[in-house]
């Protein structure tokens, strides 16, 4: 058989051959990366501090500062549980986040609050706290989208979250102009909220916001390569193909694998991303070094989406444009009752 001509033998590669059988210059963009990235800061957290992790704030003054450096690092977004400054403890206590987050407010001007203001009680109560802290703020500035989970679920507090109360609560937040965010810490959540919340028409406010809970506690597993990325790229798309291609979906990882789950995840395109110590402690999976300071994971995290060519959100009110939030309060208004 003759060789085909345009495979004959050359002794060199001439512009033409070249263009010929390497057209790159035709190739389609690829838009993956084209979405702008919202980084969300999770600090304090839950985590004990002191000597275990000196990267835990304590007191008032240290859990605004790393709040306000996280912010400045490139975080427009935080999600936080304050801190007594006597005990250390967590604290689900209205006033004292608002205290904290309105001296942040004080210190950077505007952000998004992305919080967990449900009530640690028996049964869950999305209400009592949520309107204590609309009134802290004369508007949502304190709440302006709060976490809620799954009916059914029994969280790490020891709350029952009955199916009524988690329909009532998120009617109650949406009337109020605070976004439900759907927390996902497992494949079945996803249906679970997508028949007993959307289906049924309780949740109005687009785009929905799924987070997906990855290597923290209750949580899917990312403790083991490759698996773990195939775990995010599954359950990411599989959000996207159950509730819609107009959603949010959110990567919140943690544990020892967080940070190439948070690179898969910039990766993936997803247009946000929450870092911070409240899942998190070991700054890299393959070493044994604790992270230092919350803002530092933010650092890392904004220096990584921008190496890869995303564009970080920092402009707090395009990220509540892409997240589907409305700020009520007058920023430049007092807020009385705010003071500790």
């Amino acid at each position: 058989m003759a060789r085909p001509k345009d495979l004959e033998l050359v002794d060199e590669f001439t512009p033409e051959r070249v263009l010929a059988h390497f057209p790159i210059e035709h190739e389609e963009r690829i838009t993956t990366l084209d979405r702008p990235v919202i980084i969300e800061s999770a600090c304090p957290g839950w985590q004990v501090g002191g000597q275990r992790f000196p990267a835990v704030p304590k007191s008032i003054d240290e859990q605004v500062q790393e709040t306000v450096d996280s912010i400045r690092a490139g975080a427009v977004a935080v999600h936080m549980h304050p801190r007594d400054p006597e005990s250390g403890n967590a604290q689900a206590n209205p006033k004292l986040l608002a205290h904290i987050l309105g001296r942040v407010f004080d210190e950077v001007g505007d952000y998004v609050t992305l919080s967990h203001t449900w009530a640690v009680r028996e049964e869950v109560d999305y209400v009592e706290e949520t309107e204590q802290l609309l009134e802290l703020g004369g508007g949502n500035m304190f709440c302006q989208g709060s976490v809620v989970l799954r009916t059914g679920h029994v969280s790490a507090t020891g709350t029952f979250h009955p199916k009524q109360n988690v329909i009532d609560g998120v009617k109650w937040l949406e009337a109020h102009k605070v976004k439900p965010i759907f927390q996902l810490y497992d494949t079945y959540v996803l249906r679970d909220f997508k028949s007993k919340i959307l289906d049924d028409g309780h949740a109005k406010m687009k785009p929905y916001i799924f987070n997906l809970h990855l290597g923290k506690h209750h949580s899917h597993t990312i403790h083991r390569d490759p698996w773990s990325y195939l775990q995010l790229l599954t359950n990411y798309n599989m959000v996207l193909d159950t509730v819609g291609h107009d959603s949010i979906v959110g990567v919140y990882p943690g544990g020892r694998n967080w940070l190439p789950i948070l690179v898969f995840g910039l990766l993936l395109g997803a247009p946000l991303v929450r870092v911070g110590i409240e899942d998190c402690y070991w700054m890299y999976p393959h070493k044994d070094e604790i992270i230092k300071k919350n803002s530092d994971t933010v650092t890392l995290a904004r220096d990584i989406a921008e190496k890869l060519g995303r564009r970080v959100v920092t402009d707090p009110n395009e990220a509540r444009k892409i997240l589907g939030l409305t700020l009520t309060s007058n920023l430049d208004a007092a807020r009385p009752g705010v003071a500790a």
